[in-house]
């Protein structure tokens, strides 16, 4: 049992912040608010009291957009970027890439083309997703995670990285894994449309996988849209006629404008997520709180603009250590090379997706937008490096949220940013006694202190966790206790 005393109540609904009680008996919270008098045995040693006095007792934080699947196999599955940061259930697959369901062919492209985004320390041992589940229960997982599907290890399996059209015979192949795959415990199917093999696939294509969801309340289509540039306004109408066409709920993930030269027009797009929901279509977007993204630098070589070297940030390389946290420019001024001849030759030794960047060509101001929008929650899109660098994302995505948009600009208000991270994400995931502090819920909750928490991470000295956690509780259980990680493993598949 879990006595949590004299807390600041804010239950993930939006409602305001009350003062109470909130008791935990195994797995499920018991009682929110002035618990009865004799409620609760002092003297019982097994009895574990934390003094919440001054301090938020929330929902556990719900990270909308994850890439945690790669990780979560490996060391015990610990999943301490996002236990730290107060995050007990992460949402996984995104992106089209996910673990599972994977063959020979495509676990050779994870190997190989991905391990700068992922790391090459996923052991494969397994093909359908639920041996993929089977086996990360069995080891045992220290948050919750939410499975999707990603289209790109559909196509892999079919048609591996040829481009084209895929044939009849080949959709039908892939719409079977992926109903066999939601039958097995996915419970949604995502696509990153800038990525090889995807960026191949037709509209018609795409919704051919879409309508496999059709009829699946719980099944969710989340899309990285096919153009965050100059295209997005058209990226987002191809996203919002997929799922209204099928009749399926949409999340549009990572939401952004990038190139100065369309900064702004996120509010178009929301204008056209907005007008879609009105009409019926239960669409919603994530967003983290920075304005650089990361991906791998080679798609920069073929979109090169002036002044893009000064706005690229090098995360991580196995070959060039000497350019980590250095700028395209400052690698080019070092290496005496023209950016863009810089950029194959390191390619060479450090492979196609092995040079992972900071890409700095998001406006603040956009970032503000979306993160205050009512449509917009949280979502790291933090890609676990086994302890190298990568973007602040991964370490203090919640925290940052926290200390700067809530706590520092109030941007929005204490509830209506817990929300943002529990209630609207449980919500739009269906999940069944999540997300909220109510009797009878699960027990994920999260005690912090919103005036003390602190990011730490950044660009120059990304792996530093935040602080400013007093606890983290997963399915009753306390994953961490005063910014520290205990060895509890109380995850489970949603």
């Amino acid at each position: 049992m879990i006595w949590i005393r004299n807390g600041r109540v804010v239950d993930g609904s939006g409602a305001p912040e009350r003062t109470g009680d909130v008791l935990i008996e195994g797995d499920r919270i018991t009682e929110v608010g002035r618990l009865s008098p004799g409620r609760v045995d002092e003297r019982d040693p097994a009895l574990e009291t934390i003094d919440a006095a001054g301090k938020v007792v929330s929902p556990g934080f719900i990270d909308m957009h994850a890439h945690s699947d790669f990780s979560i196999p490996v060391g015990g599955g610990p999943m301490t970027e996002k236990l730290r940061q107060g995050v007990t259930t992460a949402v996984i697959g995104s992106c089209g890439m996910s673990a599972a369901p994977v063959n020979p062919r495509a676990v050779r492209f994870f190997r190989r083309f991905t391990a700068g985004m992922f790391g090459s320390e996923c052991p494969f041992r397994w093909n359908s997703v639920g041996e993929y589940v089977r086996y990360i229960t069995e080891a045992g997982h220290a948050g919750n995670v939410v499975v999707q599907v990603g289209m790109g290890n559909l196509r892999l399996m079919v048609r591996g990285l040829l481009p084209g059209r895929s044939s009849a015979g080949q959709v039908k192949r892939m719409k079977e894994t992926l109903a066999r795959s939601l039958d097995e415990g996915a419970r949604g199917f995502s696509t990153g449309l800038i990525y090889p093999p995807q960026k191949w696939a037709s509209r018609e294509e795409i919704a051919e996988l879409v309508g496999v969801l059709s009829g699946r309340e719980q099944a969710i289509y989340s899309t990285h849209v096919r153009d965050e540039a100059d295209r997005v306004e058209e990226a987002m109408r191809e996203a919002l006629d997929t799922a209204r066409r099928a009749g399926v709920s949409l999340q549009i993930s990572h939401h952004k404008a990038v190139f100065e030269r369309n900064h702004g027009r996120v509010r178009k797009t929301m204008e056209l997520l907005s007008h879609a929901r009105e009409q019926g279509l239960d669409v919603e977007t994530d967003v983290y709180p920075y304005n650089a993204f990361s991906n791998i630098i080679l798609p920069f070589l073929f979109r090169y603009e002036p002044g893009l070297d000064r706005s690229i940030l090098f995360l991580s390389m196995k070959h060039h250590k000497e350019l980590e946290g250095k700028t395209l420019a400052e690698a080019a001024a070092a290496k005496r090379r023209d950016p863009r001849l810089l950029i194959l030759s390191m390619a060479l030794r450090e492979g196609v997706a092995g040079m992972p960047i900071a890409g700095f060509l998001m406006s603040e101001d956009d970032v503000r937008f979306l993160l205050g929008h009512p449509l917009a929650s949280i979502g790291s899109d933090g890609n676990e490096c086994f302890g190298g660098r990568s973007h602040p994302r991964l370490y203090g995505t919640h925290a940052r949220f926290i200390e700067t948009y809530i706590v520092r600009e109030r941007l929005v208000s204490l509830e209506e940013g817990v929300r943002k991270m529990t209630g609207m994400v449980a919500a739009k995931l269906r999940l069944k006694d999540r997300g909220l502090l109510r009797k009878g819920y699960h027990a994920d909750l999260v005690v912090f202190d919103p005036e003390n928490v602190r990011e730490n991470t950044t660009y120059q000295d990304p792996v530093r966790y935040p602080t400013g956690f007093d606890a983290v509780i997963v399915n009753g259980r306390v994953a961490v206790r005063s910014d520290v990680q205990t060895a509890a493993r109380a995850g489970r598949v949603l």
